[in-house]
């Protein structure tokens, strides 16, 4: 969808939830040209990076050692 700043700005909460709910791109023009384009947030945005998976992971057995061993020097 492509609208003008002008309609943009007289329907602008219309059309943020149209892109809310329809997952919408919204293109806004001035003078005829790309000036800004509205998105839908992605629900797979990560978010806050460190503890966000500290509720949902279980650790189920050593983490630290496979308890095999290896030579890394040669």
């Amino acid at each position: 969808m492509e609208m003008t700043v002008t309609e943009f700005k007289a329907k602008c909460l219309g059309v943020i939830e149209k892109v809310s709910k329809e997952k919408a791109r919204v293109t806004i023009t001035r003078h005829g040209q790309p000036a800004a384009e509205l998105v839908p947030v992605s629900s797979s945005s990560p978010g806050k990076l460190f503890g966000r998976a500290r509720e949902t992971t279980v650790i189920t057995g050593e983490i630290l050692s496979t308890g095999e061993f290896w030579d890394a020097e040669g």
